[in-house]
């Protein structure tokens, strides 16, 4: 067996052990990242880049966000923690992880475990949900502060209220992502230049992404790598899964007020104020105008994927590529006018499953893939063992005062053996009403204005093959579901094998054949995460 493999299934013990060099570590975050990708099998996004990285990577064909909306599940990936631990759900400035729990960041922990730790572009969410970048914590403070495009609050069209535009004429960086490219590559020539006057502190480098965040905006250069929009294809499931209940429903509301999408809507009748209405042909958006908003997804996405590519051949130019760990990750998944839903705000598949890959100098170089079911909470136990820090313990089931504990597992078991037993289950939630992402109504309950957002909860377990959501009460207070309180379930069947983003059309969960399943995925959900963590290590 040679060094390299060895080092994959036990060599790693060394390394958080403190007996192995320590790695540099790049941390590159997408925001509204779906892995339609070429590495993930899709013909119609371009993302060269990406697809070079994970083919010296090891690519994680199913890996899920803890809450698919930005603020929370940053928050979450970054401390390891889930939600409910966090009592953080929404995109709301009052929900500040560290009003609840002062636990500890990734880069924060980098940082106390003598890194250099530097942040740039949508990292964490900005604003008070991060308490302004988390930058009193996380980062490093010397020569290099956090920083942000300043075209990040004032750019656009003409117009400033499109959904799409291409911006003829325009280089990469005279739009934020191409200045956050920029930025990094110039912050790795300062990294360089302090290695070679001395500092040999290893960094944690953090550079995020906005597009395809909506609006769509992106160069014109990459727009015209893609057909016109009347050859974009539209999604094969543009239907809301049948027998779906009304409170699964995301109304896409925010999507409406666009100049180039406002005038297709009929009004009232389309605000979400009624969901059957609001689900309906009536209120969905033309075929033209799905086209157009699909190839300007693709569009940006591939504007991101080049300013990746700057980077990682930035990194390579500078000397730190045999060093460093690299791992690019979506906050969350995103619709694309599957099941009639555009954006995220739900517990679907295609919004809680995101793209996550893992370079590993001298480990994963052949490229490797694994059907292991993984969650973003796994990312911080695993970069610390990978890069060779002492991995922070699972927290505790009590509560605790443990600032670095985590709610996730390394994966680092699945780089010696892709197809090991892993999770039986990944979660994610999603809460209901919440800033225009919940309905004022459903079915024939109505959420109290006075008790503000979370008034109930969508947990959702993904087994092996099985989706499996129930909407309970929920008291945000106490960050706890009601279980004698139930709004409806839902069961969608992934044991055949089905085709990306086109899943999930029908929930089986009213069936009576599936009474035995439903109670044992209800279990398992009840069980939670720690239910559902593989055996211990047998390396």
């Amino acid at each position: 067996m040679n060094d390299v493999v060895l080092w994959a299934l036990v060599g790693f013990a060394l390394a958080s052990s403190g007996q192995a060099t320590k790695r540099n570590v790049l941390f590159i975050a997408i925001d509204d990242l779906r892995p339609e990708l070429g590495c993930y099998g899709s013909s119609k996004a371009k993302s060269p880049h990406i697809d070079a990285l994970a083919s010296k990577s090891i690519l994680f064909e199913r890996a899920y966000c803890q809450v698919a909306v930005c603020s929370p599940s940053r928050a979450s990936f970054l401390t390891g923690r889930r939600p409910d631990t966090n009592h953080v759900w929404a995109n709301v400035g009052s929900e500040y992880w560290r009003k609840f729990t002062n636990a500890t960041t990734i880069p924060q922990y980098f940082k106390e475990n003598d890194y250099i730790s530097i942040g740039m572009g949508k990292i964490f969410h900005p604003g008070r949900a991060s308490g302004y970048d988390d930058e009193k914590y996380s980062w490093s403070p010397e020569g290099l502060p956090y920083y942000h495009s300043s075209l990040e609050e004032d750019y656009g069209p003409p117009n400033k209220t499109s959904l799409w535009w291409a911006f003829d004429g325009f280089e990469d960086n005279q739009l934020p992502d191409g200045q956050i490219a920029d930025h990094a590559m110039t912050t790795l020539q300062k990294l360089r230049a302090n290695r070679d006057n001395g500092d040999h502190r290893r960094f944690f480098l953090a550079v995020g992404f906005h597009k395809p965040h909506i609006p769509l905006y992106a160069p014109k250069k990459y727009f015209d790598m893609y057909p016109p929009a009347s050859e974009i294809s539209l999604p094969e499931n543009p239907r809301p899964p049948r027998f779906m209940p009304s409170i699964a429903w995301s109304d896409w509301e925010k999507w409406r007020v666009y100049e180039n999408t406002k005038d297709h809507f009929a009004g009232e009748n389309c605000s979400g104020k009624n969901w059957k209405l609001a689900i309906s042909e009536e209120c969905a958006f033309p075929d033209s105008v799905s086209r157009e908003i699909r190839r300007s997804y693709y569009a940006s996405l591939t504007y991101s994927d080049y300013q990746v590519g700057k980077v990682l051949d930035e990194l390579k130019k500078q000397g730190f590529a045999d060093e460093t760990v690299i791992v690019l990750l979506g906050d969350h998944g995103f619709h694309l006018g599957e099941l009639g839903e555009w954006g995220k705000f739900t517990n679907f598949e295609d919004a809680t499953r995101v793209p996550l890959i893992l370079h590993v100098p001298g480990v994963t170089d052949g490229g490797m893939r694994t059907n292991a079911l993984v969650e973003l909470v796994d990312v911080f136990p695993s970069l610390a063992e990978i890069a060779g820090i002492p991995v922070p313990p699972l927290c505790p089931e009590e509560e605790n005062d443990i600032l670095a504990c985590v709610e996730g597992l390394s994966v680092v078991p699945l780089l010696g053996n892709p197809m090991r037993k892993w999770k039986n289950a990944t979660f994610s939630q999603f809460a209901r009403p919440g800033p225009l992402n919940g309905l004022p109504r459903i079915s024939n309950y109505t959420f109290d204005p006075k008790l503000g957002y979370e008034q109930a909860m969508g947990y959702s377990i993904r087994s092996d093959h099985y989706r499996y959501t129930s909407w309970l009460g929920f008291n945000s207070a106490e960050a706890k579901a009601n279980w004698t309180f139930w709004f409806a379930d839902e069961l969608y069947d992934h044991t055949k094998p089905t085709t990306n983003f086109n899943d999930e059309n029908d929930n089986d969960s009213s069936d009576t054949l599936h009474k035995t399943l439903i109670e044992n995925l209800e279990a398992s959900l009840k069980a939670g995460w720690r239910g559902a963590l593989p055996p211990p290590r047998d390396v």
